[in-house]
């Protein structure tokens, strides 16, 4: 495989149908390293033993400053996972999913495919959103149907996961003002701005090399708390819908199965015209964590935010490791 491919051209049409089941494994993997991650920090590796995969969190690449208990490094595994069950589905393979199967934490699941599979009912329908799956940042807007927020729902599969759907505007506020409170003090933190600004000039969140290092400068140097919070309050408190993701039991494994709901929702919404934006900062912060769980009056642990609704282009795919840099 050429390293200079874009990830995103990935095409069903390039399948090797006819070719060892490990290429065909490897080709699966194309549409893994297209899912979304916290600051798009990409922390997953895979190991391929012919029919078979393990998926690994990349100690390397995790942020310890801004994910210090490691949910957000769970959840952007997860959802490369759940990009790799509906591409398997897609080509006919069927999937047994192991979780945690060793002593290693890192060590995210051991997957099986076999021939024979079929579409499950809450991944039918979803493979062409992966490559057109994007993180929209900009202004949300409209309304989201009754009938969209209910088909969100049904794709909640997991007994212990659940899903809430905030809509009423006084709640919406009172989120935004936990996500305000949230960046102040994470830019007020010089050890959250130095990481972040690394992050930023290795290029995780820039098209250009220039772009990078510029912002890499104005995060680590400059408190843009003040600014950050502004746009995100008003960012949640105009979304049509605040969509909350938890589990009964905060454990690894629910962390993982909430990234491969998230996913799965947000290709959904990807089909059905709307975006997506993670709001995370707020869960980063244990007391604010707790004020957000007694505001949203939940039973369980918050373990993902989102906004939902429409909104206009905001400039296509952020970067992605090519596939050879992730397989071990």
């Amino acid at each position: 495989m050429d390293d200079d491919t874009d990830p995103w051209t990935v095409s069903a049409a390039a399948f090797p149908g006819d070719g060892p089941r490990e290429a065909q494994v490897e080709f699966l993997l194309r549409y893994a390293i297209l899912a979304p991650s916290s600051h798009n920090s990409q922390p997953w590796r895979f190991s391929i033993d012919e029919g078979s995969v393990d998926v690994y969190a990349d100690e390397a690449r995790w942020l310890p400053v801004a994910d210090a208990d490691r949910r957000e490094w769970y959840v952007s595994v997860g959802c490369a996972l759940e990009n790799l069950l509906v591409a398997a589905e897609r080509f006919g393979f069927e999937h047994d999913v192991t979780y945690f199967p060793s002593d290693d934490e890192s060590h995210v699941a051991h997957v099986v495919l076999s021939p024979g599979g079929s579409r499950s009912p809450h991944r039918g329908g979803l493979f062409d959103a992966l490559t057109a799956r994007s993180t929209n940042h900009g202004p949300y807007y409209g309304s989201v149907s009754t009938e969209t927020l209910d088909a969100f729902e049904s794709a909640v599969t997991d007994p212990d996961l659940w899903v809430r759907f905030v809509e009423a505007t006084e709640t919406r506020e009172r989120i935004g003002s936990l996500i305000t409170h949230a960046d102040r003090r994470q830019f007020e933190d010089p050890e959250y701005r130095r990481e972040l600004g690394e992050w930023i000039g290795n290029g995780a969140l820039a098209t250009s090399w220039v772009k990078a290092k510029l912002g890499q400068l104005a995060v680590t140097h400059l408190d843009l708390g003040d600014r950050q919070a502004a746009t995100d309050s008003v960012l949640v408190e105009s979304a049509p819908v605040v969509v909350v993701l938890g589990a009964d039991a905060d454990t690894p494994s629910a962390r993982v199965r909430v990234g491969q709901t998230f996913e799965r929702l947000a290709l959904l919404a990807t089909t059905e015209g709307l975006s997506v934006h993670p709001m995370s900062q707020v869960l980063e912060l244990p007391d604010l964590r707790a004020e957000l769980t007694e505001t949203l009056d939940v039973e369980g642990s918050v373990l993902h935010l989102f906004r939902l609704g429409y909104a206009d282009p905001d400039g296509g795919h952020s970067s992605r490791r090519p596939l050879p840099a992730v397989l071990d």
